[in-house]
């Protein structure tokens, strides 16, 4: 049986690298092979389910480690051997009737290399083969010596050091290590990989003093971690935890920054390579084996599925539920249980949940909330439940943090403290001199993730939308559009106008993607020379064509061939645009486009009848297109990849009914939206929105799953399209030109910083808070303002920020919410705010969303509703025999 798990559960946990950061996988990876490499990564992706074949493991890592035993063999000699290995093509094989002496001396290098590999393990082997006789490596030990004992690799054995080999000998070599002997030699790779794999983690447990774990039977579900620390932080806090039959589900509290994501991420760490048969960052471990692992830390929505944050945590539950509910022994960790929900319903979720899995003594559950009061109710339903926090001291007026489990339910609440002591309202407050209006428009790289904007391979991004185009150059261009949006309005309306001529005359691009490509590859080789070096290298050309058959001047024929018809086919395409209307808007570029086609010197060429060219022709052309006007090709070069962003961004305008914004001064202080929506969705609902300067602030409320993400992606997009002066899904569009756009919508935790997500929450509200006393004039989206945090510390610090962000009338903010009760005090503080919710309509019995915005604050709560309808509950209960026996106290 194979251990499940998935990506959610190793993204968690960085078990392979993210970008800018050091994986579990690096560290492990000390490898001299790449073969190896590849191994230890196919290890780590596969753990094991069995407590014997993990424990045999242990051993040969042990083994491995007490005896100090190092890689024996050159790394760097393995990708010559590999390289040689893997060419098969019966075509390269060496024979006595004749080679080129390149390839013959490229296989005696090779051969060489592999003999001196297979010497080396050899004499390795038959050192270790008594030594290692009883231990599990032992086996593996008599399997290598017998492959290398075969009598097919006699002959390789008997000849090594005898000095220099014959020509034939090599031929021979060659024939059995490439051909016949080819399986052969890939098994012994193989073990020279496994045996490459186990020195480096062996290498690791000794450098960073890990320590082994022991399986127990899957049937015991018991788990004993003393000294668990996260193998990934510089100063880590150790940690000790035991859970049994009795007391298999961790409640876990504790305040904001106390360590709980890091704690639940240490020991998931520790299970998940213990699983492996690695050594692990504790100073002991025994655990029974489960069939599976599943982690929910850092959990994103998914807009592509429409599920909200909060559907997609009650969709991550299911999925453990129906695994759970299919008799399987899991190690299941959940960080904030419902944290995307009303307080009601994430009260009322996390003990319905809990209460189910309490009836699953064969797994073991490790669950952290911010909703203290669950534990209370908890504590008298569920006798196998044991509650644990991180405690919170205070220092001077300022938290200090532990990082040492502790038995019991916190009750420390420091969120505003942090928010305080972070200068965030004292920031947002402080008043400076208007600036100067910056030159180019800011999005950092949290709102360019939000709103998945950018990225040519990135599953539905909105930069994949818009690149239906002919050149990489285009894309390059349409890249650096994206990357630079603009902030003057009459640069923004003249790049609109552009696109809308081309959209209004259904323009199409006159040539293929190949044709520009060969254009490109041909005068890549242009240098400005002059005739005579020309004619001089393309006669040397013609010369090695008839004497060695090189194909060099008939791929500078094709090239010139191809790059003609290119610039015959925009001749004509710039003749026809110049005779439709409202050209003016594109005039400048057409004029300069016109000017470089239309040079006597190249109208010669492109005037010529269709005729195969003599010699002199061709030298002639090149020079003219390579050489003489080189400059002139590369400014055309770069108008055809600017004309292929304009035709293909307005045909994908045209298709999908998008319009084209107008762009007002900052002065106006105004955002007009009319039927936008979301530009990646078939079905999306539009919704209409009015800030001014009197009404700047949106103050954004409804249950899950109503679309309030959506909403808000919706607006962040159209506004960052809008500022490049592209077309946005909307029926119509003003908008006051601003300095940036940011926004806070999937922000997770920073381990490699010490983070907590209610502490990447604060510094991103810090952020933004820096970006407006800066500039003044942005455009700001926070969806559910401190989610991550209690629901007194969330209530006050979302009243506070919200209310110094009102103070800035030079900016839109749109701010959601599950804590509606913030909204009457709003109200009553603020003059600015606009309310709006979107509603949910009950139809029998069951939610149902219109996604049109609503004037007003929800009173909506359906999260249990949505938990119920899911059938959770009952999914987890489902082959429970055991249950009504466990839950009563």
């Amino acid at each position: 049986m194979s251990f499940i798990t998935d990506k959610q559960t190793i993204d968690d946990l960085n078990i392979f690298a993210k970008s800018g950061s050091d994986s579990i996988y690096h560290i492990f990876n000390k490898t001299y092979t790449q073969g190896a490499a590849s191994l230890l990564e196919e290890l780590f992706r596969n753990p094991l389910s069995d407590e014997k074949a993990i424990n045999e493991r242990v051993a040969v890592l042990k083994y491995f480690r007490e005896n100090k035993i190092t890689f024996p063999l050159q790394g760097n000699r393995f990708e010559e051997a590999e390289r040689y290995l893997a060419n098969t093509d019966p075509r390269s094989r060496l024979s006595n009737q004749g080679f080129s002496m390149a390839d013959f001396k490229a296989a005696t290098q090779s051969v060489m290399a592999l003999m001196e590999i297979l010497q080396g393990l050899k004499v390795f082997m038959q050192n270790l083969h008594s030594k290692a006789a009883n231990n599990p490596y032992g086996t593996e030990v008599t399997e290598v010596l017998a492959l290398l004992n075969s009598r097919e690799l006699e002959l390789i054995f008997t000849d090594h050091g005898k000095g220099k080999i014959s020509s034939g000998k090599i031929v021979e070599y060659d024939n059995i290590l490439r051909f016949q002997q080819h399986a052969l030699l890939e098994k012994i790779l193989q073990h020279i990989y496994h045996l490459d794999v186990y020195c480096s983690i062996a290498r690791v447990a000794e450098e960073r003093g890990y320590h082994f774990a022991t399986a127990l039977k899957r049937d015991a579900n018991r788990l004993q971690l003393q000294g668990v620390y996260h193998p990934l932080l510089h100063k880590p806090v150790a940690n000790s935890l035991e859970m049994t039959p009795d007391s298999n589900i961790v409640f876990l509290t504790g305040a904001n920054m106390g360590g709980k994501s890091t704690f639940m991420k240490s020991l998931s760490i520790a299970m998940y390579l213990a699983h492996l048969g690695f050594p692990i960052a504790a100073r002991h471990m025994e655990f029974s084996v489960c069939d599976g692992m599943y982690t929910t830390i850092n959990l994103p929505d998914n807009l592509a599925m429409g599920a909200s944050h909060f559907y997609a945590e009650v969709l991550r539950v299911k999925k453990v539920a129906v695994e759970l509910g299919a008799g399987k022994n899991l190690f299941v960790v959940f960080d904030e249980l419902f944290r995307g929900t009303n307080v009601k319903d994430a009260y009322e979720g996390t003990i319905s949940i809990m209460e189910a899995f309490a009836g699953k003594p064969h797994s073991l559950f490790v669950i952290s909330t911010h909703i203290m009061e669950a534990g209370e109710v908890l504590q008298q339903k569920c006798r196998n439940m044991i509650f644990r926090y991180l405690p919170t001291r205070m220092e001077n007026g300022k938290p200090v943090y532990t990082y040492t489990l502790t038995e019991g339910i916190t009750d420390d609440r420091h969120g505003m403290i942090i928010i305080n002591n972070e200068g965030v309202l004292e920031l947002i407050s402080h008043e400076k001199e208007a600036k100067k209006i910056q030159d180019t428009f800011t999005a950092d790289k949290q709102t360019i993730e939000d709103l998945n904007l950018q990225g040519k391979f990135k599953q539905q991004s909105i930069y994949s939308l818009f690149n239906h185009l002919q050149t990489r150059g285009g894309e390059k261009e349409l890249e650096g559009m994206f990357a630079r949006p603009l902030n003057a309005p009459e640069q923004i309306n003249q790049r609109s106008s552009v696109f809308a001529f081309f959209q209004q005359h259904g323009v199409i691009f006159p040539v293929i993607r190949s044709q520009v490509e060969s254009m490109e590859d041909y005068l890549s080789g242009g240098a400005g020379a002059a005739l005579p070096a020309v004619a001089w290298g393309i006669f040397a050309k013609k010369f090695k064509q008839a004497l060695f058959h090189n194909a060099e001047l008939l791929q500078l024929q094709a090239g010139q061939s191809v790059t003609i018809e290119v610039l015959q086919a925009f001749r004509d395409f710039f003749k026809e645009l110049s005779g439709k209307g409202q050209v003016s808007v594109y005039q400048k570029k057409l004029d300069i486009a016109q000017r470089i086609i239309q040079d006597s010197r190249l109208q010669q060429i492109l005037n010529r009848p269709e005729e195969q060219l003599s010699l002199m022709q061709l030298i002639r052309n090149d020079y003219v297109i390579r050489h003489a006007m080189i400059e002139e090709m590369e400014i055309l070069l770069k108008l055809i990849y600017e004309l292929d962003v304009f035709v293909g961004v307005a045909a994908v305008a045209a298709k999908e009914g998008f319009v084209y914004a107008k762009a007002l001064p900052a002065a106006q202080m105004l955002l007009d939206m009319e039927g936008f929506r979301h530009p990646g969705l078939k079905k999306g609902v539009s919704n209409t929105l009015h800030l001014t300067r009197d009404r700047n602030v949106l103050f954004l409320t409804g249950a899950n799953m109503a679309g309030k993400s959506t909403f808000m992606k919706s607006m962040g997009i159209a506004v960052y399209l809008a500022h490049m002066g592209f077309p946005i899904a909307a029926k119509r569009m003003e908008f006051s030109v601003k300095d940036g756009l940011f926004s806070s919508i999937n922000v997770s935790d920073n381990l490699d910083m010490g983070y907590s997500h209610f502490y990447a929450e604060v510094l991103r509200t810090k952020t933004v808070a820096q970006a407006v006393n800066e500039s003044l004039n942005l455009y700001v989206l926070f969806d559910e303002l401190f989610k991550g945090t209690n629901v007194k510390d969330a209530y006050d610090a979302t009243l506070a920020v919200t209310r110094a962000f009102a103070e800035n009338r030079n900016s839109f903010f749109v701010i959601s919410t599950h804590i509606i009760e913030v909204g009457e005090a709003l109200g009553k503080a603020c003059q600015n705010l606009q309310f709006s919710f979107l509603p949910t309509v009950m139809k029998d019995g069951l939610p149902t969303y219109p996604y049109t915005l609503t004037t007003g604050i929800t009173s909506d709560r359906q999260g249990m509703i949505i938990i119920e309808n899911e059938k959770i509950v009952e999914i987890i209960q489902a082959n429970d025999p055991l249950r009504p026996n466990l839950n009563q106290h």
